[in-house]
């Protein structure tokens, strides 16, 4: 799964992350495999498919493997991870433990999950749950879990107030269109130290922040802009320049970041219209539990 950043951030204080069926449960598992089946296009300006989950749980005790199969015996979900990266983006491999290593590959770890990880759930066969693991490193649509090892979670709406504190550290600003054309869409920014300043592109769906991975577009600040800012494309992945007409006041640790007050209703339309010339391919969607705070999950757009 190609993406342009490791961005893996949620709101800081305010928030804190098809189907094989057996007979007695194949109502329940079809409605859900149904659901992120069709995930039938909703009305909103980016033409982001609604959240196919419909049911989460969250892991309960210390360990568990994620198996290939509604089985114990199955291969478990297992990390390879490049043997002598220096770098800050070390490549790695997501796969079965049944399959074979890569040369200059090194076994991180088991994929075992750990106590309070949450899931979303695909299907259900036995007395194994079904729940998606894709993220942006792991192609892999989905694993197997006891279900004695997990227990549901219920999830609150996100929507405009969600966003109304700033939370620094994370994001460094959200800014909702409460109405209009562009009702619902959430233009956020996130900074860190190794990424840098991104600026996402999203929309409020069903519950949850749907964020198209192709519209996280890296920011840079252009002292020399005479536009206020400019968004090109460049190997496939989006980026903008914004002048220092936009720039926030400088951060206690010398970085500058866009504010987002300061855009206009033209440049919002503007930010949506440049991103949705490219249809979107993965999604990230941001659900909130009560219990626990905000996770991420990752869908692939039928």
């Amino acid at each position: 799964m190609k993406t342009m950043k490791n961005g893996m951030y949620v709101l800081l204080g305010l928030m804190f992350m098809v189907t094989t069926v057996n007979c007695s449960n194949k109502k329940g598992a079809e409605k859900a495999a149904d659901a992120a089946e069709v995930a039938a296009e909703t009305g909103n300006v980016l033409k982001v498919s609604a959240p196919p989950f419909t049911k989460f749980v969250v892991v309960t005790v210390e360990e568990e493997g994620l198996y290939k199969e509604a089985d114990k015996n199955s291969p478990t979900l297992v990390c390879w991870s490049e043997s002598d990266c220096e770098s800050d983006y070390c490549e790695t491999i997501y796969q079965w433990s049944d399959q074979p290593g890569k040369e200059g590959f090194e076994l991180n770890t088991d994929m075992l999950t750990y106590e309070g990880a949450v899931y979303p759930v695909l299907g259900e066969e036995g007395d194994f749950y079904k729940v998606c693991v894709y993220n942006k490193w792991c192609e892999i649509e989905s694993a197997y879990i006891p279900k004695a090892s997990v227990a549901d979670i219920e999830t609150a709406p996100v929507n405009a107030e969600t966003f109304k504190e700033k939370s620094e550290g994370f994001y460094f600003g959200s800014r909702v269109v409460n109405d209009g054309k562009y009702k619902g869409v959430v233009i956020s920014d996130q900074y860190s130290e190794i990424d840098g300043e991104t600026i996402g592109v999203g929309v409020l769906v069903d519950g949850a922040l749907a964020t198209p991975l192709i519209y996280q577009i890296d920011a840079f600040l252009n002292n020399d802009l005479k536009e206020d800012f400019v968004i090109r494309e460049e190997e496939g992945n989006f980026c903008i320049n914004y002048s220092d007409k936009l720039k926030a006041t400088e951060g206690e640790d010398g970085t500058f970041r866009i504010d987002l007050n300061k855009l206009t209703d033209e440049q919002i339309a503007k930010f949506v219209e440049e991103v949705t010339k490219k249809k979107p391919e993965f999604v990230e969607y941001m659900y909130l539990f009560p219990a626990k705070g905000p996770e991420l999950f990752y869908y692939k757009m039928k």
